[in-house]
């Protein structure tokens, strides 16, 4: 079996599947470097107070963050105040309109738009006018943070009824408050752009990841492709059923290995550019309405890890359209399709998009949650569900599909 599995996988790496693999990787590159190097476009405000600008805007606001990294407590609030007062950085936000909104960076936006979200909750967004901190609540740490979970609170449930879900009721609001409550506090902020950078052009290139499983995948149970199905591979009942199993974990070895080239690529681009410094920052100052306590490079490692279990569904899909089909080319844009519908869907408020295979690796799964009688379930742990089921029934129909292939 296991010969027949490595058989396989090697058909699957035809001159298709290689020049869509290299085409995404060379996409993603100049992505990367041409967007991050657009002088009038990215800039940072440097340890001089000088605008810095193109790529060596994110080495220049990584050592001016030295300033600024730390615990947010009360000493820390103190000095924040006080320096950013009479900071460079404060006087020129104040004389140019715009600066943050049109990709320019501080050392200031971290701590400070994490202080402001507590004042806006769901109405924070990024600027100029989100950057001030003259607030009574920044007193004392104790007043800051009892004032950060209200905010939690408030958006939470504003986001639950403004997905026109069933509003709360009063346990699962306990059961909420409970788990606000349990939130480690002080936070840790720190210098994190380059992660914030891999995930964001993460989620903008992740559809294009699936376009290439899909033009890969797509000749897995085809009869008009050489690496699909012949007569020799369903000549008798017991080749039949191994050949299947072959063709199906070895498309899922596949789409893993496509996956890691894709995540491989990003990481090195945004190291190079950015590098990963944070990880160990507290998930609250990048996702300032997370109720769960790890840091934003755990954050990362969960979107990560929810991107190929949703990859391994597609693939699956895939596969199964492959199989309905038998044609390549067919099964192709059809999957094109599924992407192109699932994409549209995927852009709206309603919470049936947290079902979709595209949704597992967005940042839903580091902070949304279900919360069912008493009991606070995380997104991930439902990805996880969904990704076995999913996988399950997928595999399901393309064997009782392969059972009753005739290729004439």
């Amino acid at each position: 079996m296991q010969s027949m599995v490595k058989y396989e996988y090697r058909k699957l790496w035809n001159w298709v599947s290689i020049a869509a693999v290299i085409a995404m990787c060379i996409l993603s590159t100049l992505h990367t470097f041409i967007y991050l190097n657009m002088k009038g476009q990215w800039r940072a405000i440097d340890t001089n107070g000088e605008i810095v600008s193109g790529l060596g805007s994110y080495r220049a606001l990584r050592e001016a963050c030295k300033e600024i990294e730390g615990i947010i407590d009360d000493e820390y609030l103190k000095n924040l105040m006080e320096r950013y007062a009479v900071s460079a950085d404060k006087q020129y936000l104040d004389e140019n309109r715009g600066f943050l909104g049109t990709g320019g960076m501080t050392k200031y936006m971290y701590p400070n738009y994490f202080i402001n979200y507590a004042y806006f909750s769901y109405y924070m967004s990024n600027g100029n006018n989100k950057m001030g901190l003259d607030y009574d609540f920044l007193k004392s740490e104790e007043s800051f943070y009892q004032k950060y979970r209200e905010a939690i609170k408030e958006q939470l449930i504003y986001e639950n009824q403004y997905a026109g879900l069933v509003k709360y009721t009063n346990t699962q609001i306990e059961v909420l408050d409970q788990k606000i409550a349990d939130i480690d506090t002080p936070v840790e902020v720190a210098y994190c752009q380059g992660i914030s950078n891999f995930m964001n052009w993460y989620d903008l290139e992740y559809p294009i990841f699936f376009v290439v499983l899909a033009f890969a995948l797509s000749c897995t149970y085809a009869k008009d492709s050489p690496s699909g199905v012949s007569e020799l591979t369903i000549s008798t009942v017991k080749g039949r059923k191994k050949n299947f199993r072959a063709r199906w974990i070895a498309g899922n070895l596949f789409a893993a290995s496509v996956y890691f080239i894709f995540i491989g690529v990003l990481l090195i681009e945004h190291g190079v550019v950015a590098s990963f410094s944070g990880f160990r920052a507290s998930a609250q100052t990048y996702w300032f309405d997370c109720i769960f306590n790890f840091n934003i490079g755990t954050g990362m490692v969960l979107k990560i890890i929810g991107g190929l279990l949703g990859s391994l569904v597609f693939a699956n899909a895939s596969m199964l359209l492959s199989g309905i089909f038998k044609n390549s080319k067919v099964a192709s844009v059809s999957a094109i399709l599924v992407i192109a519908a699932l994409s549209k869907m995927s852009n709206t408020y309603s919470q049936i998009k947290l079902f979709y295979p595209l949704q597992f690796s967005t940042d839903a799964i580091v902070k949304n949650f279900f919360i069912i009688g008493e009991a606070l379930i995380p997104y991930s742990v439902v990805v996880l569900f969904l990704t076995v089921l999913y996988i399950a029934v997928f595999a399901l129909l393309i064997s009782r599909i392969y059972k009753k292939y005739h290729l004439n």
